[in-house]
């Protein structure tokens, strides 16, 4: 991705309305695997691949829904070491160079990791201000194996950068290449609490004096390399040891820090790009966010805000003098008059409820989102549209850093310049687990995002025994309109009241005059609910009728909740059958519910007649012109009120009793019923609801084979768990388990000639719902080289002549038997046949 940075910076105010963010589905694609994840990114490739640092040092491959079992590279003996306690070390970043693909160029199978070693690791930038040193930041430089592309050669390892570090936390981590081609790295400010102990510029002690000491703190001191965001040139070698370049573009090369206080002078760092932040977890880079390119970047903050910079060359970020848009701490070294900082685009503080959180002047009118931010990505996937050009980012952990309580936030332009926060947490339709930590975002080649969580608080701590740390694709639910038909519809006559018309074409209601005077029909309709599925939320529910002849128009019909139970048998008015015909057993009237006997009449009765129902209509909808508009839809709260009430309660559903006004004469319509010759025209009941994203038939079927393997355990493709010979793909390919043993190979080969040239043909099984595969008859002289005489196009289906014949398996629809047959020019005396079956996420 190509981007240019220009300097756009804003300060918005929280908005108290909605984003639009949609309703998002967290789909669990790697479980019980990896201990505590710390970055998620692709290498620019096209391989599909993402690699996923845990902090314990090691790399892994997720490739194809798996995550491969023998790790990219482990540098966990490098590190310093881990327990089940909580800490804030570790492999912290990974990065691949813009030229990894790119044989002709000094970063070609170039890689970047960013992980604290041990105190007595050699460094050039030793800590200072008499603290000691806790551990040391190492930017190192690996190299992709010649020979395989899922493992790195450790042997390539180079040193880039090293800093020490004078406490174990706020070491920041995330390495990120810009569109300038150089390496941006993120640096904390060395730990503690407020920029302040001894190790800190001018820091007081290891306990910290508080917020405000008048001390200048690491984060404002541009003589060191902690609480900025660093950029170098990784293949550059003007830096101090030779090991890495120093842009000349750089804000504060040649530049002398001048205070007063003529200690704290000094030569600037000329690897410092901005600087004032506290802790940078977390930051990408954009090309058009809010119409410009940015640097976006995530700052934790002490105990009372969390905030979102958009990072420009030699600005400052305001800590330790502010922690947010709040005063930290202004009598500094400056002087009393401290320098103007840039303000973060967005910020939110810390729930009271935690010990000294929230306290802050300044944070009542801020919504309380969280107590330790993890920045994330702006959207540009193609899969959920309502999302594009969002960012996304979390809330680490809601209960404070040990407490758990995780939540997606997000960030949108929502007027030229302005940025918002959403208001409050995004919806999300599986909530995560109360005790989750979110600690990073990433996104592959497509554009969509990943997220990564922990369970537990420690790096080694387990959660059921198993690894704590888990990856979420972002997803969007899929709104669904099911059309569901009725499954019984009848008329009431009130002037007739034995008569019925149960299996009639059409239904009547409204008033009507007759012989008599005049006279209702109410028709009857009940719908199947049965083909809802279990657990989803309806949206909406409407009932359309379509008009098939016109009395009059434009008045008002009421549907009305039955409250008995009635019938419908075979009777059939035919045409017009406007007066009914004498209803048979089965049958709903006037006065029965369901007749039992006709001649004399017998029956279960309404309690009212003309039928049981609550006075008040779950929908009104006046009926228009029958040419112009002849379908018309009631849909109301109450309505679907009516049909989530029975779909909890199965045995309640009586359905609705449609109304006319029974006021004024002559207003009465006939409508098309179940039994109406054209089924477009029939009743239907339409609700809507959101869909999760639904498995694909592969997951499906390895979830079948696998029911109790995490999400994301790698199931070689190649394998055969049964021991049958025959590998797990081509089970998959033949609708075969992988679990069970099967007695035949499914596959038959035959070879022959016609004097001239030779004929091979194959027999195997294909399942048309694998629509990922590919198929390819192969021939071989010597085992080693393989020529493809016959292929198909990708999901199997038949290309050209590739396939001679497919027919149904008797018994195992919808599995097919597939005659392939291919002709080798020449007479070949011997030939090794195989069938090829590959397959393409």
């Amino acid at each position: 991705m190509k981007l240019f940075l220009r300097a756009l910076f804003a300060l918005v105010a929280v908005s108290t309305a909605p984003a639009a963010f949609p309703t998002l589905y967290l789909k669990n694609v790697c479980d019980d695997q990896l201990h505590a994840p710390t970055n998620i990114t692709h290498a620019g490739d096209g391989s599909g691949r993402l690699f996923i640092s845990d902090q314990n040092g090691k790399i892994y491959i997720f490739k194809d829904g798996m995550l491969l079992p023998t790790p990219f590279l482990d540098v966990g003996p490098e590190m310093v070491t881990f327990s089940t306690a909580y800490s804030e070390r570790g492999l912290l970043g990974l990065c691949f160079h813009p030229d990894y693909e790119n044989s002709a160029a000094a970063g070609y199978r170039c890689f970047y990791v960013n992980y604290t070693a041990p105190a007595a690791h050699p460094t050039l930038n030793p800590v200072g201000a008499g603290g000691t040193t806790n551990c040391v930041t190492v930017i190192a430089e690996y190299k992709v194996s010649l020979t395989n592309p899922n493992a790195a050669d450790p042997a390539t390892k180079r040193i880039v950068l090293t800093y020490g570090q004078p406490q174990s936390n706020h070491n920041g981590g995330q390495i990120e290449f810009g569109p300038d081609g150089l390496l941006y790295i993120a640096s904390g400010d060395g730990g503690g609490q407020n920029d302040n102990p001894v190790g800190h510029t001018e820091g007081s002690g290891p306990s910290s004096a508080g917020r405000v000491s008048g001390t200048l703190g690491n984060g404002q001191d541009r003589r060191v390399l902690l609480g900025k965001i660093l950029r170098i040139d990784p293949l550059g070698t003007n830096g101090p040891g030779g090991t890495y370049g120093i842009p000349a573009g750089n804000p504060f090369v040649g530049m002398t820090q001048d205070f007063a206080d003529n200690a704290l002078d000094g030569p600037m760092r000329g690897e410092i790009y901005a600087y004032g932040l506290r802790n940078p977890w977390r930051f990408c880079f954009d090309a058009d966010f809010g119409g410009a390119a940015r640097l976006i970047c995530a700052d934790v903050g002490q105990f009372d805000v969390e905030e979102i910079d958009f990072i420009t060359s030699g600005g400052n970020y305001g800590w330790r003098m502010k922690e947010g848009t709040v005063d930290f701490d202004t009598i500094t070294a400056y002087g009393g008059s401290p320098p103007s900082s840039i303000a973060p685009v967005a910020q939110y503080a810390h729930p009271t409820a935690l010990p000294n959180h929230g306290t802050l002047p300044g944070t009542s009118s801020m919504q309380r989102l969280g107590a330790s931010i993890t920045g994330g990505y702006v959207y540009h996937g193609g899969e959920i549209p309502e999302m594009q050009g969002k960012y996304v980012f979390a809330d680490y952990a809601v209960g404070g850093v040990t407490g758990g309580g995780g939540v997606l936030l997000g960030l949108e332009e929502t007027a030229p310049g302005v940025f918002t926060l959403n208001n409050g947490p995004l919806s999300v339709h599986n909530p995560l687990p109360s005790t989750a930590r979110i600690y990073c975002f990433g996104v592959d080649e497509a554009g969509e995002m990943y997220f990564a969580t922990k369970t537990t608080s420690g790096v080694l701590a387990l959660d059921g025994g198993k690894p704590a740390g888990t990856i979420y694709k972002i997803q969007a639910l899929s709104q669904v309109s099911l059309d569901l038909p009725a499954n019984r519809d009848n008329t009431m006559f009130e002037e007739y009241p034995t008569r019925s018309n149960g299996k009639g074409a059409h239904l009547y209601a409204g008033q009507i005059a007759g012989s008599g005077g005049e006279f209702f029909r109410r028709a009857l309709l009940r719908f199947d609910l049965s083909s809802i599925p279990v657990g989803v939320t309806l949206l909406s529910a409407s009932v359309s009728l379509t008009t098939t002849k016109q009395v009059s128009q434009d008045f008002a019909f009421t549907l009305h909740r039955a409250t008995a139970d009635w019938g419908e048998g075979n009777s059939n008015a035919g045409e017009p059958g406007g007066k009914g015909i004498a209803a048979l057993v089965g049958d709903a009237t006037w006065i029965y519910r369901q007749v039992t006997g006709t001649v004399p009449y017998a029956g279960n009765t309404w309690t009212s007649a003309g039928g049981d129902f609550i006075a008040t209509p779950s929908a009104t909808q006046a009926v228009g012109n029958m040419l112009s508009n002849p379908v018309t839809t009631w849909s109301s709260a109450a309505l679907l009120a009516d049909v989530n009430g029975w779909r909890a309660t199965p045995a309640t559903n009586f359905g609705w009793i449609l109304r006319g006004t029974e006021v004024n004469p002559s207003e009465a319509q006939r409508f098309a019923s179940r039994e109406y010759s054209t089924p477009s025209d029939r009743p239907k009941l339409t609700v809507t609801f959101n869909q999760v994203p639904q498995p694909s038939f592969y997951e499906s079927w390895l979830t079948a084979a696998f029911p109790t393997t995490p999400p994301g355990t790698y199931i070689d493709p190649e394998g055969d768990a049964d021991g049958d010979g025959i590998e797990n793909l081509v089970e998959y390919a033949y609708a075969y388990s992988p679990t069970v043993r099967n007695t035949s190979n499914g596959l038959g080969f035959s070879v022959g000639n016609d004097g001239t040239d030779t004929q091979i043909s194959a027999t195997f099984r294909r399942d048309p719902r694998a629509i990922d595969l590919t198929y390819e008859l192969q021939v071989s002289e010597d085992l080693m080289t393989w020529n493809t005489v016959v292929t198909s196009a990708l999901g199997g289906t038949p290309t050209g002549d590739a396939f001679v014949s497919e027919s149904a398996i008797s018994g195992e629809s919808p599995l097919l038997l597939v005659q392939a047959a291919g002709v080798i020019a020449g007479l070949e005396t011997r030939n090794f046949i195989r069938l090829k079956i590959t397959r393409t996420p």
